[in-house]
């Protein structure tokens, strides 16, 4: 994937990314990346904001109405969502990935907890589902929360699964461009019973700066079968390959 791809799915899972932090991520001249800005918007993939990009509110006709790797994430969305079990509490990290989790909950009852905006209103859709929001102050440029607010509120629950995105995901564990949430998510982490990360093919071998967690708390991680099945074999915990459906 080149850089310039890169950067629109950076924008699509996080929302608003600064000239400077991109230029950061990517080890080049903020010039560099003003220039991949100005190409992306003039195809109409982001919109430029002063000082960065946010990503396109309509994606134009030439590239569609699907974001990059959607099959690939409805696959594994679906793949975790069939592992979850009839009355379960089951808690929902953010990102495109997570989202499309919560989009595939077929069971009839069921307790989902999350911190995400958009997980929180796609479970306020399923009224059979009991909806538990963590609160907090919410995570620049996402829809997530976080805090001492929410380390409050985590800190008096216990869930049956726990369901994780990854940005980055290398063979020590999964990373994070940003510390922001880190804390968050290790204290979800410590409140589940099990763990699951979802994360598909092109997120694995990236670089990011922070580590989140290491795989000793997952039970198994979801991919596509993009990724190299060899590879897939030696990882420290299992890895399930699911195949994207064909787009329509």
């Amino acid at each position: 994937m080149g850089r310039r791809e890169r950067i629109v799915e950076l924008l699509e899972e996080h929302g608003f990314q600064s000239v400077a932090s991109l230029a950061r991520q990517f080890g080049v001249d903020p010039s560099t990346i003003r220039r991949d800005l100005e190409h992306l918007a003039t195809t109409g993939t982001i919109t430029r904001t002063h000082g960065g990009a946010v990503p396109a509110s309509v994606p134009p006709p030439s590239q569609g109405a699907v974001p990059q790797q959607q099959h690939e994430k409805r696959a594994i969305g679906q793949a975790m969502a069939e592992r979850v079990l009839e009355n379960q509490t089951i808690l929902i990290d953010g990102g495109t990935t997570c989202l499309e989790v919560a989009r595939h909950l077929t069971r009839s009852r069921l307790t989902v907890v999350t911190h995400d905006l958009l997980i929180a209103l796609e479970i306020a859709r399923k009224p059979q589902y009991n909806l538990v929001f963590i609160g907090g102050e919410l995570l620049p440029t996402t829809t997530s929360m976080w805090g001492p607010t929410s380390l409050q509120q985590l800190e008096n629950m216990r869930v049956n699964v726990a369901v994780f995105g990854g940005e980055a995901v290398l063979e020590d564990g999964i990373y994070a461009s940003s510390s922001y949430a880190t804390e968050v998510k290790r204290k979800m982490c410590s409140i589940a019973t099990e763990a699951f990360f979802v994360a598909d093919s092109t997120k694995f071998g990236r670089e990011a700066l922070f580590k989140v967690f290491g795989f000793e708390r997952f039970t198994a991680g979801i991919t596509d079968t993009m990724l190299d099945p060899i590879r897939a074999a030696h990882w420290e915990i299992p890895l399930i390959r699911v195949t994207p459906s064909a787009p329509e």
